[in-house]
């Protein structure tokens, strides 16, 4: 099969990871939600600060043993990456229009874990940097 298009997708469960058997073969199936953020600027204060956008909810398959094997114990909330391609099935509307329904088939998932640093400051940075010079 020929890769014509990768996606990367950071995001989070929606729903614990769901295993699936049809026609023979097993799969598992996961709702993942993305959220990307913008800055803006605050007209009072001047300070910039983030904004989310609307989640956007992401039908993942997994196909393949070695990433089905790690996807198959995801829970709900878990933070995941997930590299693969994307594939559209047709089907019909209820006004009887075809449309094309989109999900990511996933080649790698990875549970993460995200761990927050606090923010730096100036001075801590310059040392860093100075120490990584010597």
């Amino acid at each position: 099969m020929a890769i014509n298009n990768k996606i990367e997708l950071n995001g989070y469960l929606g729903q614990d990871a769901k295993s699936i058997s049809k026609d023979g073969k097993s799969f598992i199936a996961l709702r993942v939600a993305t959220t990307d953020s913008y800055p803006e600027v605050d007209e009072k204060t001047g300070e910039v600060k983030w904004k989310d956008k609307d989640s956007i909810w992401h039908d993942v398959l997994v196909f393949r043993a070695q990433a089905a094997h790690f996807a198959k114990d995801l829970k709900k909330g878990d933070a995941v990456e997930i590299t693969g391609g994307i594939a559209y099935k047709a089907f019909k509307d209820e006004k009887g229009f075809t449309r094309r329904q989109a999900s990511i088939i996933a080649n790698y998932v990875e549970k993460i874990e995200y761990h927050k640093q606090g923010s730096l400051l100036g001075k801590e940075v310059d040392e860093a940097m100075d120490a990584v010079s010597e």
